[in-house]
């Protein structure tokens, strides 16, 4: 069922709808064997009046609320304004229960203990791709992929750990704690006890990526801000822990000899807001989406 939050947020009578070809919002529900076992994952797609299935698309993640819902409420503007077919999965606490799950991809547990590859939950995003595609008609190879908040912990560790992906470009908005790329810290605020590679390492660096930060996202004493020593020694609020992860990405690639292509952009007057920093990130994947 499709919450009256939801409807409330997009002011627009009729919008939701079974998941299918038309346009406006639409919500479907498919098996994915990562998380709790048995327990769906819930997909709400906005498709703008223009949309063609030729035509971008972006996959959209919410923060530690769980809340895609609201996500795409806010989206759905954008949506409209770009062009970009919007799918925002529910990465629920029944499905994926603690931080550890989703903000830092299962890789391991709230103790930090290592979890298995099979157990982490970082392919569910190809297999989102795939289910919207057959729902809509899309017929883009690819995707550009947003995550705000806890949302932009899971995608900047996706991108560091998850190579089998169909991301095309990659935006990481107003992320809490960051897996900074330095073997002598543990995971996951650094890339020790992991599997990457320098190899690896040098292939995230040289992706599509912009880190994007809010310039007023300065408050240290944010009821969500992360506060782990290991994220406390990255900054005292998130806008300096975004702009520590960055230089550090580039350090390393000057360690590494390789091509960096990440972008690094501030938006003016925005603190810890999805829809302030939405307009942006739309414009970003419209303009960089293959």
């Amino acid at each position: 069922m499709i919450s009256r939050r939801l409807l409330g947020g997009l002011a627009m009578a009729g919008l939701a709808r079974p998941a299918g070809a038309t346009p406006g919002l639409s919500v479907f529900e498919m098996a994915e064997p990562s998380g709790e076992p048995g327990v769906a994952l819930r997909v709400f797609v906005y498709r703008p009046a223009a949309w063609r299935p030729a035509d971008q698309a972006i996959i959209v993640l919410h923060g530690q609320g769980r809340d895609a819902d609201r996500y795409i409420a806010q989206w759905a503007p954008q949506a409209e304004a770009t062009g970009l077919l919007v799918i925002a999965p529910e990465f629920s606490q029944r499905k994926y229960p603690g931080v550890a799950a989703y903000n830092w991809g299962n890789v391991v547990t709230e103790a930090g203990t290592p979890n298995p590859p099979e157990a982490w939950i970082f392919g569910a995003i190809d297999r989102i791709w795939a289910a919207a595609r057959e729902k809509t008609g899309a017929t883009q190879a690819g995707y550009a992929l947003f995550g705000h908040s806890a949302g932009a912990q899971f995608v900047h560790r996706y991108l560091l750990l998850a190579e089998a992906s169909q991301a095309t470009t990659i935006i990481t908005a107003n992320a809490g704690s960051y897996t900074m790329p330095d073997r002598a810290i543990g995971f996951p605020f650094g890339l020790g006890n992991t599997s990457v590679t320098d190899a690896m390492l040098a292939r995230a660096l040289a992706r599509p990526v912009t880190v994007l930060l809010g310039s007023e996202d300065i408050d240290p004493n944010h009821p969500a801000l992360p506060r782990q020593p290991g994220a406390m020694a990255q900054g005292q609020h998130r806008l300096a822990r975004g702009m520590l992860f960055f230089a550090k990405a580039r350090e390393a690639a000057t360690r590494l000899g390789v091509r960096f292509t990440w972008r690094l952009e501030t938006v003016p007057g925005i603190a810890h807001d999805n829809s302030g920093m939405a307009a942006r990130a739309a414009t970003i994947a419209r303009s960089t989406t293959a």
